[in-house]
């Protein structure tokens, strides 16, 4: 085998139905084309699955020939800033297509210390179970005693089983275990790679957690280099005008700045106007003992830990952050961060996706304030009555968060998302807020026309993370490829969210946080340093091997059904509103989404050309 510099070398394919691991070298054009987390992930996937897994996906993405992928990359635990994060791909439960997530905190770089590159994990435990992968050595250990444990329990009883303080783990809660379409995989103790119901995955599979521990050493092609540049980044990451903003007060330093701007959703999309200050960064320190803390190898501290009491017992709550403030705050119509706190906790405890859950609950909401499907509700009502649900009840939100965790009464239809939602009470489909199955974050589409773009053609629905063009026109972030201009405007730069769409595909391939904005160039010049690749070193391959794994996962979610028709923003998200910051803006990107296909090489059912595929040697 050619010597890899940047990665471990090894993929481990695990079977759990057999509790056997086959152990594959890492194919350096490979490695070269789709450096590693989502890219090499996708194209593991890609190259895994055929024609007949795909018929077999379409109707059961819980079958086990689904790969589960846990994957680091080359520049994962570097010098790189905020470069511990890893990323866990599969099909998605809840949207039926290509689904991915990424999470940071510590277990990242200690996943990557492990030996391996990737860990693709196939079939289904006989009974519950954890992966406990030392220093390369990958046993299949009995997790009987901790099934129905939240992720807190577990995390404690998996270090004194093991007699380890230092290990890391990823698992899941409840909600995984009860397979909730959103449920999420939770890593020390509040980090989430929430998105898509990955952690449903792991819980239809018996895996309740996947244990790590490893100091293997990783070879660098240029070590001195790649210090040397990982420290110019850092400079220019302290120098930005968002960093201190973050550092002091979290991602919720955005949330009286998205208001004005009309990009903060409220009562379920309904409006854009709230007071904003009882839920800002700088409110949540006034109110409560609040801390601040680092991912491993971060200098922004954008994470949160707060101290409040539930229950009459003083607790520790990782967060909230922005999107489950928003989520469960003005979307709910609720507006006290007593309630929004608990809330998180319980989504940390139980892992749950706070996007999917705030915006289904909310949903409910706004059926049951307008009188939409008011029979076909009530009859899943047992322990709640109509009246209660409203805007501002705090209790209900909460009582309707533990039903979905638990499947109990209407919990088991919430638990389902708002697409599903819709079809079972049978409301118009243009009511359910999402994007092929995933549910709109917290950034509203009217107030960037470049991010609503972005969600309709998101590789996995409708997420802020994969293309953040809200940071692009509201000036918190500039790359040379992506141009800037009127944020209702996307005309004539289609280019530019492809380009934005590619680049966080590279961030998440890497692995590390978008969070820096490292530009282009530099970071082409940290990734040749890393591997040796000179191609990733310029500027035109380097943006290719993003490209490349874009295409790679919509081909993918092609093959599960993915078209043109389902390349669209919903009704409720279109309106156009009265008042706040977008007031009067009527949002339609028909014609941009048909030059987006033209720039991309898509034919007009939004499929990659064959003339596309042999351009990225695909």
């Amino acid at each position: 085998m050619t010597q890899l510099f940047g990665y471990n070398g090894k993929i481990a394919y695990i079977d759990l139905s057999n509790q056997k691991v086959d152990i594959k070298d890492l194919d350096p054009q490979i490695a070269e084309k789709y450096i590693g987390g989502v890219g090499l992930s996708a194209k593991l996937t890609y190259d895994l699955l055929t024609d007949k897994d795909y018929e077999i996906l379409k109707s059961d993405p819980f079958a086990g020939i689904n790969p589960l992928i846990f994957a680091t990359g080359p520049l994962t635990g570097t010098a790189t800033p905020s470069s511990s994060r890893y990323s866990v791909t599969g099909i998605s439960p809840l949207t039926g297509i290509w689904g991915e997530s990424t999470s940071g905190g510590f277990f990242p770089v200690i996943l990557r210390r492990c030996g391996y590159d990737a860990l693709v994990i196939t079939g289904e435990a006989k009974e519950p179970s954890y992966l406990f992968i030392s220093d390369g050595e990958i046993s299949f250990n009995d997790a009987k005693n901790i099934w129905g444990k939240n992720t807190r329990e577990t995390t404690e009883l998996i270090k004194k089983e093991l007699g380890d303080d230092k290990i890391r783990l990823a698992c899941i809660g409840q909600a995984g275990e009860n397979l909730v379409k959103y449920a999420a995989i939770i890593n020390d103790e509040g980090r989430a790679a929430g998105r898509c119901g990955l952690g449903a995955l792991m819980g239809n599979r018996n895996l309740k957690a996947v244990v790590v521990k490893g100091k293997k050493i990783i070879e660098y092609s240029n070590r001195s280099e790649l210090t040397g540049k990982g420290k110019d980044a850092l400079r220019n990451v302290h120098n930005a005008f968002s960093t201190n903003f973050f550092s002091h007060y979290g991602t919720l330093c955005y949330t009286d700045m998205g208001m004005i701007l009309g990009d903060v959703p409220a009562k379920y999309f309904s409006s854009s106007e709230f007071i904003a200050e009882n839920l800002t960064g700088r409110t949540l320190k006034e109110r409560y003992p609040v801390t601040s803390y680092l991912c491993a190898g971060c200098t922004i501290g954008c994470g949160r830990t707060t101290i409040t009491s539930i229950n009459g017992k003083e607790v520790e709550v990782d967060g909230p952050e922005y999107e489950t403030t928003a989520s469960f705050g003005p979307m709910c119509g609720i507006f006290d961060f007593k309630p929004i706190i608990e809330a998180n906790h319980i989504c940390n405890l139980e892992g749950v996706d706070t996007i999917s859950s705030g915006v289904s609950i909310s949903f409910l909401i706004y059926l049951v304030e307008n009188k939409i499907a008011i029979d076909k509700i009530q009859k899943y009502l047992s322990d709640i009555t109509l009246e209660e649900i409203k805007w501002g009840n705090s209790e209900i939100m909460l009582k309707l968060l533990n039903k979905i965790i638990r499947k109990e009464g209407i919990g088991e239809l919430l638990a389902e998302g708002v697409r599903i939602m819709a079809n079972k009470l049978g409301v118009d489909p243009g009511l359910a807020a999402h994007v092929k199955g995933l549910e709109i974050p917290m950034h509203d589409p009217r107030a960037y026309a470049g991010q609503a773009l972005t969600y309709m053609t998101c590789c996995i629905g409708a997420s802020h993370e994969k293309g953040d063009f809200f940071n692009i026109d509201g000036d918190a972030a500039s790359f040379s490829k992506i141009r800037k201009s009127d944020r209702f405007n996307i005309n004539e730069r289609e280019e530019s969210v492809m380009a934005l769409q590619d680049l966080t595909c590279i961030y998440d391939s890497c692995v590390i946080c978008n969070f820096p904005h490292i530009n282009i160039p530099v970071m082409g010049r940290l990734l040749k340093a890393a591997t040796g690749f000179e191609s990733l070193g310029k500027k035109k391959l380097f943006m290719r091997a993003g490209e490349r794994a874009s295409n790679v996962k919509r081909l993918i979610s092609c093959k599960l059904g993915t078209t043109r028709k389902y390349d669209t923003l919903p009704e409720i998200v279109t309106r156009v509103l009265e008042s706040g910051g977008t007031a009067g803006f009527k949002l339609d990107l028909s014609e941009n989404l048909k030059t987006y296909y033209e720039k991309r090489g898509w034919n007009d059912n939004g499929v990659p050309t064959n003339k596309k595929l042999d351009e990225l040697e695909i």
